[in-house]
C-alpha cells in the first residue's frame, strides 16, 4: 500500500497519485473523480480484489442490493427457482456489452461462473452442481436446496468478466467487465484509473474519468478530503468526521452499516475454551464507555453481534452488559485464582494473551487500548500487537492466533448467512476471520436448514435461534457496531452511501458545478 506522509506537499501528492508521470488536468470536466479508500488490491483477480472493481462501477454481478439488504436485479433482469428447489434460471439483460464489445450471453456468463464456483472461497462448501447457459438464459443446478444463491451472487467475487479477460489456465489477464467505467490502467495494488464506457447498457457515467487510490493512513485520507484532493474519502474515524463536519467544501455522510468490531478468540486456549470464561471477558468490556468516549456515538455500543441495520438483529435478546464483579466471579468459579500481582492464574498459567489488530480500520488500535485497560481491572493481562490485517488469517490458519480485534463485515452478501456460515458454520467450511476452535452442531444444523428454507417466516425464526446461540456461547465477542463516515466533496452531487457497501460509490455521481 502507498503510505503517505501527511507533511508531503499537495503538489507532490498529486504527482504520486498519477500513473506514468502524467499531469492532473486542471479543467473540472477533465479531472478524475477521486475515491480514496484504505484498501489496496491483493491481486488483479476479482476473486480476491473484486470489491475495488465493483464499487468503482467497472465490474458487475448478476444480482445487487436495494440498499436496504434486499435483492435487486443487475446483469440478471429476473430469476426463479424450480418447484423442486434444485434448478435456478436467471434471465440476462439484453444488449449488454463487455468493455471489449463482446455481448453478454448465457454461454459466456456460465463460463465465468464455472471458474468462480470452482475457485471462489465464498462457494467453498456450497451445493453447486452445474452451470450452463444458452442465449440470454443461465441455469444453475444445486445438489440440494440453496435459497441464498441469489444473495451470494451479489458478492463482488462473482462479478462477470468477458472470456477475453482470461489467459492460460483461466488466470486473469486483464479486467474486462460490463460496468459504466472500464479500467484504463493501474499499478495493480493501490492506484486504479477508469474511463467512462460509452456503450454501457444502463445510465452512463457523466464524469469521464475516475480514480481509486488506496491510502492506508486514516488521517491522510481526512487531509486529502479537507484539501480537496479526494472527492470521496472512505472509512474515516469518528474523530476525523467530527473535525471535518461543517467545513464549507465537504459534506460528511454517516450511516450505520452491518459491520462489527469484535474480538475473535481461539477457543482452543485454556482462557477461552468455555462459555463462562468468554462471558467473563465480555462482562469486562464497558461498551457504552468506548462508544461514547472513542466512537462519539453511544448508539454504536454492541448489545449483541448483529446491529439493528441487519435483518439478523434480534431485539428480543438480553443485551450484553458491563459487570466486572460478575466477570471475576465467573473466572474464580472456573478455577482461576488471583496471584500476588493481581493477574488470574490456573495450573501455573497466567490469564495472559496477545490481541492482534490493525490500523487500516480507524479506531481499532484505540479501542484495543481501552480493552487492555478494562481487562486489567478484572485481573486479565492482554498485550496488543498492531500489524497488517493479513497476519490475522495467516495466524488463524496455523492455529497461532490467540485473539484479534477486527472489523467484521456481515454485509458481504445482502443476507448475512454468507458470513455466518464462514465464521460459525462447519469447521471444514470456515474462512479465516471467524471463531477458532469453537463449533456447535446445533448451529450447523440451523445453518443447513436456513439455506434450504424458502419461507420468510421460517427463515426469520432460524435467524432468531442462531442469534441466541451466538449471544449465549460468545464464540466471538462483539464490542461495537460501525458507523461508516465518508466525506463527499461539494464539487460533486448524486453520491449515496450504501450501508451494505455493494452499490458503486460512483453510481449517479456528477459534477455539481
Amino acid at each position: 500500500m502507498i503510505l503517505i506522509n501527511k507533511k508531503i506537499p499537495i503538489l507532490l501528492l498529486c504527482m504520486l497519485f498519477t500513473l506514468g508521470g502524467s499531469q492532473v488536468l486542471a479543467s473540472q470536466t477533465e479531472r478524475p473523480l477521486v475515491i480514496v479508500s484504505p484498501w489496496g488490491a491483493k491481486g488483479m483477480d476479482p476473486l480476491v480484489s473484486g470489491f475495488i472493481f465493483t464499487r468503482m462501477g467497472c465490474l458487475e454481478t448478476l444480482v445487487t442490493t436495494d440498499d436496504k439488504g434486499g435483492l435487486a436485479p443487475l446483469l440478471a433482469s429476473k430469476w426463479h427457482v424450480s418447484d423442486d428447489k434444485l434448478s435456478w434460471t436467471f434471465i440476462l439483460r439484453d444488449n449488454v456489452l463487455f468493455h471489449d464489445s463482446t455481448p453478454l450471453t448465457g454461454e459466456n456468463t456460465a463460463l465465468a461462473l464455472k471458474r468462480i464456483f470452482a475457485r471462489g472461497k465464498l462457494f467453498k462448501s456450497s451445493p453447486i452442481e452445474s452451470v450452463s447457459g444458452s442465449g440470454q438464459k443461465l441455469t444453475i443446478k444445486t445438489k440440494k436446496p440453496f435459497s441464498a444463491l441469489p444473495a451470494y451472487l451479489a458478492h463482488s467475487s462473482t462479478a462477470i468478466m468477458s472470456p477475453a479477460a482470461f489467459g492460460t489456465d483461466a488466470e486473469v489477464d486483464k479486467i474486462i467487465g460490463t460496468g459504466f467505467y472500464k479500467l484504463a490502467d493501474s499499478d495493480g495494488k493501490t492506484v486504479f484509473n477508469f474511463i467512462a464506457f460509452s456503450d454501457y447498457w444502463g445510465k452512463k457515467a457523466t464524469i469521464k474519468r475516475a480514480r481509486y487510490l488506496a491510502v492506508s493512513d486514516g488521517e491522510t485520507r481526512a487531509l486529502m478530503a479537507e484539501s480537496g484532493e479526494a472527492d470521496i474519502a472512505l472509512t474515516l474515524s469518528a474523530t476525523a468526521a467530527r473535525r471535518l463536519r461543517g467545513m464549507n467544501n465537504i459534506d460528511i455522510h454517516s450511516t450505520a452499516i452491518p459491520r462489527v468490531r469484535e474480538i475473535t478468540l481461539n477457543a482452543n486456549l485454556p482462557f477461552f475454551d468455555t462459555a463462562p470464561e468468554r462471558l467473563a471477558i465480555s462482562l469486562a468490556i464497558d461498551r457504552e464507555g468506548i462508544a461514547n468516549a472513542i466512537l462519539k456515538n453511544l448508539g454504536t455500543a454492541a448489545t449483541q453481534l448483529m446491529p439493528a441495520v441487519s435483518m439478523w438483529h434480534n431485539p428480543g435478546l438480553l443485551p450484553l452488559s458491563h459487570d466486572p464483579e460478575k466477570a471475576r466471579q465467573l473466572l474464580e468459579k472456573a478455577g482461576w485464582e488471583k496471584s500476588q500481582d493481581g493477574i488470574y492464574t490456573k495450573d501455573g498459567q497466567e490469564f495472559s494473551f496477545e490481541l492482534l489488530t490493525y490500523s487500516t480500520r480507524p479506531m481499532l488500535p484505540v479501542v484495543a487500548e481501552a480493552l487492555q485497560s478494562q481487562f486489567a481491572e478484572i485481573g486479565v493481562k492482554m498485550t496488543i500487537m498492531v500489524a497488517k490485517s493479513s497476519q490475522i488469517p495467516s495466524k488463524y490458519k496455523d492455529g497461532t492466533l490467540e485473539a484479534a480485534l477486527i472489523g467484521r463485515n456481515f454485509g458481504l452478501v445482502p443476507d448475512s448467512i454468507g458470513t455466518i456460515t464462514s465464521d460459525f458454520g462447519p469447521a471444514l467450511a470456515r474462512g479465516s476471520w471467524g471463531s477458532l476452535g469453537w463449533e456447535s452442531e446445533k448451529t450447523n444444523s440451523l445453518i443447513e436448514q436456513y439455506l434450504a428454507t424458502f419461507e420468510d417466516q421460517k427463515a426469520a425464526k432460524i435467524r432468531t435461534d442462531i442469534a441466541e446461540i451466538l449471544q449465549h456461547e460468545l464464540p466471538v465477542i462483539p464490542v461495537s457496531w460501525y458507523d461508516h463516515h465518508v466525506t463527499v466533496s461539494k464539487r460533486i452531487s448524486g453520491a449515496k452511501l450504501d450501508p451494505y457497501e455493494i452499490i458503486p460509490y460512483t453510481k449517479g455521481v456528477r459534477w455539481s458545478r
